[in-house]
């Protein structure tokens, strides 16, 4: 090989390095940590694409999960006669909402579909209001119900009556709430107990949007 010909190839290994070092650090500037120590909420791993259904909300129009791309939805399961699981989770559901800039928080759907045949719409129209309008609450058939339901990894039953009335009864019921990202697919899932911490959920939410988690100020306590 000729000297002219040793400079040339060194000179493109020189150049295609630099081409390398340029990539890697394109790369590494775009990219976010997905392992699950960055998240409140556990992660559904691998991510997948979220059950598409279709229900009928509060005010009679028909809700798809297909039509919500773009937003976060928060996907809780229950019933308006709940005296306790339901209104707790709504509520905190509810503060984790006000925790997000507008611009944000007008990108996320709280979604409560109730798994109780006797909610019917009137019953969700009086109920859903009670902890934020613009939250959504589903009912539909017995069967497509279940379906929903056993999609998203719900369970739910009739608990035995206290009366001898048929309609006198509670619903025993799951109790997680389900993130559903953007694209419609399945990526977080929070327990009961995780919901009252509204600062750390929020900041999930943001980092779904590739906005920056908060970070408390020193000697600030965190919720």
């Amino acid at each position: 090989m000729s000297k002219s010909s040793s400079g040339i190839s060194a000179s493109f290994k020189v150049l295609a390095l630099a081409v390398l070092i340029g990539a890697t650090i394109v790369y590494m500037a775009n990219f976010r940590p997905t392992d699950a120590g960055s998240w409140f909420g556990k992660m559904i791993a691998p991510a997948r694409a979220a059950y598409p259904f279709e229900l009928t909300d509060q005010n009679g129009n028909r809700f798809r999960l297909a039509d919500q791309r773009g937003d976060v939805i928060l996907l809780n399961f229950g019933f308006t006669n709940c005296p306790n699981i339901c209104p707790t989770s709504l509520a905190n559901l509810a503060a984790v909402c006000r925790q997000l800039p507008d611009s944000i928080r007008q990108r996320v759907r709280v979604v409560f579909v109730s798994v109780d045949e006797r909610d019917d719409i009137a019953a969700l129209k009086k109920y859903i209001p009670l902890f934020d309008e613009k939250f959504t609450g589903l009912t539909g058939n017995k069967e497509t119900i279940g379906t929903v339901a056993r999609a998203y990894g719900a369970f739910y039953r009739k608990a035995e009556s206290p009366t001898k009335d048929e309609e006198d009864y509670l619903i025993d019921h799951s109790t997680n709430t389900t993130l559903i990202d953007p694209e419609g697919n399945l990526r977080l899932v929070y327990s009961i107990d995780q919901l009252a911490k509204s600062a750390e959920m929020a900041g999930d939410i943001l980092q779904i949007f590739g906005l920056p988690r908060p970070v408390a100020s020193p000697g600030e306590a965190q919720p």
